[in-house]
């Protein structure tokens, strides 16, 4: 009998590393606001994002408080903190303070959250427990009321819950039947519900790819909820995930659950219309205010999904129904393929389902995935269009990804986080999987249109291949409050400009730092929460060819940074960066210059400001009066060589003329003693003679 864990059971998170904790002497501060208590654990108050511990503010000692240090993989609702420190509701656990912390157990930062610590026990401990069932009375006077306040409270604030389950209610104190919603913050949503409450769609999704939701989900969530408070007990506890998922799909969720229980006439229209599996038949919050006012509405009829006349079967399974079948499918990529090109599929959906919208929404997938011609993955790209076709409202299913289309963001951080690869995640987006999905939907949504401009631009990004572009930058896009996952940043949870060049000046001082303070990460960080970053300073950093350039790139945008966002003092990371200086200090060619450019670089980094060293290495005066002055050797070089070589060839001809002038002299005088010598050897004869 297999069982999913609890979603509140003590966390064990993947990115623990398999540190062993040691419990410090002291509390951990939290912006001098709180302090938390790490050697006083509270496991009664774990939540899905982290561990509970205990916590005390600095300036309400009455008010009892607990922490929640996140350790999971996926970034916590950080973008709708601020509102939901707002809510005043009595049925929603009050949120005090947020930030992020150094965690001494384990030697990183973490990012915590502080409630106000609830009177009572969980209504739940565990999914799988049995505990005595509540009255239909009390469900309805008490409980039910106070939940839908609670949703209403939210969704006039603009956000979901997405963490409406039976473990995650506490009473208020022990003596009262009122419950509160504990922690929906720490996670994103519906990261830690179980299938059990969640709709077809979102649990046919992995957990990190939900995507932000809507209250049809919370109040689908509130109905399966409701009863299993009444039953005391899960109704498919004997049912692991999968199981879940199937019963649900073949039968609809009201059906699967209630089916083997019995329940009072008073609970079966309102859980009727909660959990009724079509979105548009699903009660609203205004139909369930309506029921408790007294107002009876006309009974929901369970959604039966339009089976075959026979089965298609598939990998030994015998498949009723277009959904059950795009789930198959979707599962054995290359044996689905092989079907859909012989045409088997679009057979049996016109022939066994008589479906014809789905066949021509098939027909599209096909010639839409071959347009792009064959590929290594073209066999995935085709098998995902035709699930998208069979059943619109699910997932998009590729390559081991299972995401609603805005829930890519937190599912690619999860990935990237985990160490896995995010190759599936950039084809996803390039395939424009979202734009088809869109295309399909029967319903069309004006949230549809900004979600797909905004694919487009996603898009756009992953045809770079240089920093500041790809993956690296898009899922800080998608995920705007994700912390940088950078590898050398990853045990300080930034999730700032600021917090970033602070992390790199602490991570300056290691002996073992990396060779260069930025990467696709941090460059990819940076571009997203600094819009008004000069786009024309990414395109050095990608040029191996002129390390120069690259460096001053990297050094005006650190700065650019340090300006607008802090810290004012980095001298760690100025020493960093000047320790990287060499080829900078090569552009200058004159020794006394670089010499002294190296001398002022080194003692402006004391101060720690990125600004004055870029002021000295990319001073264009200083380099054009360098580039003045070589220029100007370089014309007395040319000169003096000029010069020398004029003296040489005067040289040469003074030689020349010398050898010339010597040869006649030497004829001249050779002539002379040969006519002596003529006229003595005539005299000499005449004497004889």
């Amino acid at each position: 009998m297999a069982r999913s864990a609890a979603p509140d059971e003590p966390p064990v998170g993947p990115d623990r590393r398999g540190k062993a904790e040691l419990v410090p002497a002291g509390p951990v501060d939290l912006g001098g606001r709180c302090e938390i208590m790490p050697g006083t654990p509270l496991p009664a108050l774990d939540s899905a994002g982290g561990a509970a511990y205990a916590a005390r503010l600095s300036r309400d000692r009455k008010t009892e408080t607990f922490a929640i240090v996140t350790d999971r993989p996926v970034p916590a609702r950080i973008e709708v903190m601020s509102v939901f420190r707002t809510v005043e509701n009595p049925n929603i656990m009050r949120l005090m303070d947020w930030g992020t912390v150094d965690w001494t157990p384990d030697g990183r930062r973490r990012f915590v959250l502080v409630f106000e610590r609830p009177g009572g026990r969980r209504a739940m401990q565990d999914l799988s427990e049995t505990r005595e069932p509540l009255p239909d009375d009390q469900i309805i006077r008490t409980i039910m009321p106070s939940l839908l306040f609670a949703l209403r409270e939210m969704n006039a604030r603009g956000f979901t819950c997405g963490a409406i389950r039976p473990t995650n209610l506490f009473l208020k104190d022990p003596a009262s039947s009122a419950l509160t919603i504990g922690d929906c913050l720490s996670t994103p949503v519906g990261y830690g519900q179980p299938v059990l409450v969640e709709t077809i769609e979102r649990g046919m999704a992995q957990p990190s790819g939900r995507g932000p939701g809507t209250i049809g989900d919370d109040l689908y969530a509130l109905g399966v909820t409701l009863l299993t408070l009444y039953l005391g007990r899960n109704p498919l506890a004997d049912l692991d995930d999968e199981a879940v998922l199937k019963l649900k799909m073949d039968r609809g969720t009201y059906p699967a659950l209630t089916s083997q229980v019995r329940l009072p006439q008073s609970l079966v229209e309102p859980l009727r219309g909660l959990m009724t599996d079509d979105p548009r038949q699903r009660w609203s919050l205004s139909d369930l205010d309506l029921w408790l006012q007294g107002r009876r509405l006309s009974p929901k009829q369970p959604q039966i999904p339009r089976r075959g006349a026979r089965p298609f079967e598939f990998q030994g399974e015998e498949l009723m129904h277009c959904r059950a079948l795009a789930r198959g499918l979707a599962r054995h990529s290359a044996a689905a393929a092989a079907l859909i090109e012989r045409g088997d599929v679009e057979k049996w959906v016109r022939r066994s389902v008589g479906d014809e919208t789905r066949a021509e929404a098939m027909q599209s997938a096909i010639s839409s995935a071959s347009a792009g011609g064959r590929g290594a993955s073209q066999e995935d790209k085709l098998v995902t269009r035709v699930s998208i076709a069979l059943d619109p409202p699910a997932p998009i299913r590729y390559r081991g990804i299972s995401v609603l289309p805005d829930g890519l963001g937190p599912a690619l951080a999860e990935a990237i986080w985990q160490n896995a690869s995010v190759q599936p995640f950039a084809e996803f987006v390039i395939a424009q999987f979202p734009h088809f999905w869109v295309n399909c939907q029967p319903d069309f949504k004006p949230e549809y249109v900004p979600m797909v401009q905004a694919f487009d631009g996603y898009r756009a990004l992953l045809e770079h291949i240089g920093l500041g572009f790809g993956v690296e930058r898009i899922v800080y896009e998608l995920c705007p409050a994700c912390p940088c996952l950078s590898p050398q940043l990853r045990d300080h949870y930034v999730l700032t400009p600021a917090e970033l060049l602070s992390a790199l000046d602490q991570i300056a001082q290691k002996p073992n730092r990396g060779r260069d303070p930025v990467d696709r990460h941090v460059i990819g960080f940076i571009t997203t929460h600094h819009k008004k970053l000069n786009d024309r300073l990414l395109a050095p950093l990608s040029n191996p060819h002129d390390p120069a350039r690259r460096m001053i790139a990297m050094l005006t945008i650190l700065a650019d940074v340090q300006n607008r966002f802090g810290p004012a003092r980095l001298p760690n990371l100025c020493g960093w960066l000047v320790s990287l200086m060499e080829p900078v200090f090569k552009r200058f060619k004159n020794r006394e210059t670089r010499e002294k450019i190296k001398a002022e670089v080194t003692q402006v980094a004391r101060d720690g400001v990125l600004d004055g060293l870029v002021r000295i290495v990319d001073n264009i005066d200083a380099i054009r009066a360098d580039d003045k002055g070589f220029l100007t050797a370089m014309r007395q070089y040319e000169g003096l060589t000029r010069q020398i070589e004029r003296l040489r060839q005067q040289g040469a001809d003074r030689t020349g003329a010398a050898d010339g002038m010597g040869r006649q002299v030497a004829a001249v005088v050779t002539s002379i003693i040969a006519g002596l010598t003529m006229v003595s050897t005539v005299i000499y004869m005449l004497r004889l003679s």
